[in-house]
């Protein structure tokens, strides 16, 4: 039997229907680039990359709290040394049992997040992910990535029970318009929001959901004095924008 990963429930920003796994931000993320950011494995400190212009939430998680850190860690080492074929089997032995558990309790089925931390970090693993998706049908999975060209490379292969949402700001960002992929963007306003014509997704909703394009206002810790730092600032002010919290559907 293959060492399981680790698979969470819920959280502030989700709901309690979606369960998702993740992986050390920035390190499994190759195709980052306005939010590359990571944090150290053993102490937390932050990196940030050269042409960040926001840092990463999910990295910034890991940088305050050591126990998800390690548990993203403990997902990555399993993980990376395995072929597809077992990747596909640790994760569909791993997530099987919550899986049916919630069938159970709740008489219906789960949404299953690839990621909030974390990215597919070879072609190997996002094919395992692949052919997780169709093995679980019709359980709806979906996912942000910026593995643009694995996305494109298997278009056809895709199940349609698996939402990708290709997050804009990395190095492949010429393919969403070139395949017309569904995009999310993060923007550092409302008003930039709506003029871009696109609504803000407040708890994922957006994302798990056949749809077009959307945006999520800028959030997490920021370097100080950035541009980012002082679009919370404002955002704070003028809307009272914190970020994902227990507040946040006052804002929807």
């Amino acid at each position: 039997m293959p060492k399981l990963i680790k698979w969470s429930q819920g959280n502030i920003k989700l709901p309690d229907r979606i369960i998702h796994m993740s992986l050390p931000s920035g390190y499994t993320c190759p195709s980052a680039l306005a939010c590359l950011t990571k944090a150290n494995a053993n102490t937390g400190k932050i990196t940030d990359g050269k042409d960040q212009e926001y840092r990463c939430y999910a990295s910034m998680q890991e940088a305050r709290h050591s126990g998800l850190r390690n548990l993203r860690w403990h997902n990555f080492k399993i993980l990376k040394p395995l072929s597809s074929k077992d990747m596909f089997k640790t994760l569909k032995v791993s997530l099987q049992k919550l899986h049916d558990d919630y069938i159970i309790n709740h008489d219906q089925r789960p949404i299953v997040r690839a990621h909030i931390g974390g990215d597919f970090f070879n072609e190997d693993y996002f094919l395992a992910w692949v052919k997780l998706a169709k093995s679980f049908e019709p359980t709806w999975f979906y996912s942000y990535t910026k593995r643009l060209d694995l996305w494109v490379k298997h278009i056809k292969n895709i199940p349609l029970n698996f939402e990708l949402n290709a997050s804009k700001g990395g190095k492949q960002d010429h393919l969403i318009s070139d395949f017309n992929l569904k995009c999310a963007q993060v923007v550092y306003s409302i008003e930039e929001a709506e003029l871009k014509g696109l609504k803000i997704d407040h708890d994922d909703g957006l994302a798990y959901r056949r749809g077009t394009d959307f945006a999520q206002l800028i959030h997490g810790c920021q370097p100080k004095g950035s541009k980012a730092s002082k679009a919370l600032i404002a955002l704070r002010k003028e809307s009272g924008w914190t970020g994902y919290n227990k507040d946040t559907k006052k804002m929807s």
